[in-house]
């Protein structure tokens, strides 16, 4: 890893953060201006399935925006790794939400890959699902 590579990857991550908290309002079009338009990019929303290639994401993430209303979003990167044209960062992201005086927030499992296409950075994949308490004994 080069700093310079490390220092765009983190850059475009903090954009990629402040597009997801306008995603989890109700607004997809910061996130989707960042993703790849190549027909390999993948995504499996904490709503359930899958979709491969730019345009069947762009139309689950773009339904979720508009199902979601909450108040707050923040990350807690555990582990961003950068090779070349490719990175990668994994992290919880905490949705805050108070309907009624009732805690309506959630934290997800979240993991995003990048790739470096024509000298920018874009998601090609993205991963995401309901943080739960471990249920096997470890």
């Amino acid at each position: 890893m080069t700093n310079g590579s490390g220092t765009e990857v983190r850059a475009f991550i903090g954009r990629c953060h402040g597009a997801l908290s306008q995603q989890s309002q109700g607004h997809p079009e910061p996130l989707l201006e960042l993703w790849s338009r190549a027909a390999d990019v993948t995504v499996m929303a904490a709503i359930g399935g899958y979709q491969v290639g730019f345009d069947a994401v762009s139309e689950l993430l773009s339904a979720a925006s508009k199902t979601q209303s909450f108040d707050s979003w923040s990350a807690e990167n555990l582990v961003t790794s950068i090779a070349d044209d490719l990175a990668f960062s994994v992290e919880l992201e905490h949705y805050g939400r108070v309907v009624d005086g009732e805690d309506q927030g959630m934290t997800l499992r979240a993991t995003q890959i990048y790739r470096r296409e024509d000298g920018e950075w874009r998601i090609v994949h993205r991963h995401g699902d309901i943080l739960s308490p471990i249920e096997a004994n470890c």
